[in-house]
């Protein structure tokens, strides 16, 4: 069985220094919304939990009646959200054997309590960094004075993304890799992960 966390260490790093990865375009399930509570706002947690019920069907394949040509067992992937302010966006990333057809295939065999989509995005580069429980403003901003000192430039400074690598509900022992998005028009970094 593929597991990201054993096959993609880089990816998810758990070190407690700053790293950098290259994330090209992929699948993903999403949604959106507001969460004035953020994660343990219950529409983001009810959000969360439709997008990893869906990814959980689908990486059942054949045994929950979808055919995925090409299927290869693997553990899904963890919930990822871009956060400015109390807005959110829900990433899942999907391996790249699920098709939009076999989201639609899945989407007929559960019901879910919220809307989610299947898109194709990319990361692009971002630094990332662990932490452990919910992410503060003060643990985001030095992530940014951290990355511009070493003189690189914020995409969208108002914006990060928090991978729940421990699932949801967060808790103070979970641990959460935060990303921050880059500009790579200037200095590119070294990265630990392309993908």
């Amino acid at each position: 069985m593929f597991d990201w966390e054993a096959m993609e260490q880089a990816e998810y790093s758990r070190q407690a220094q700053v790293s950098f990865v290259k994330l090209t375009e992929r699948s993903y399930l999403t949604t959106s919304g507001t969460a004035p509570k953020r994660t343990a706002d219950p529409t983001f947690l009810a959000k969360a939990e439709a997008v990893v019920k869906l990814a959980k069907i689908i990486s059942a394949g054949a045994t929950a009646g979808i055919v995925i040509p090409g299927f290869k067992a693997y553990r899904p992937y963890p919930v990822q959200a871009v956060w400015h302010d109390d807005e959110f966006k829900i990433w899942l990333k999907q391996p790249l054997f699920i098709s939009e057809a076999i989201y639609e295939q899945a989407l007929k065999q559960i019901e879910l309590s919220q809307p989610v989509d299947f898109e194709q995005l990319a990361e692009g580069t971002e630094s990332q960094i662990i932490t452990n429980g919910p992410v503060t403003q003060v643990m985001i901003a030095e992530l940014q004075q951290t990355v511009t000192k070493a003189g690189y430039q914020l995409a969208a400074p108002g914006r990060h993304r928090e991978l729940y690598l421990d699932g949801l509900p967060l808790t103070n022992d979970k641990q959460v890799l935060v990303r921050i998005a880059l500009n790579v028009a200037g200095q590119q970094p070294p990265l630990s992960a392309m993908n």
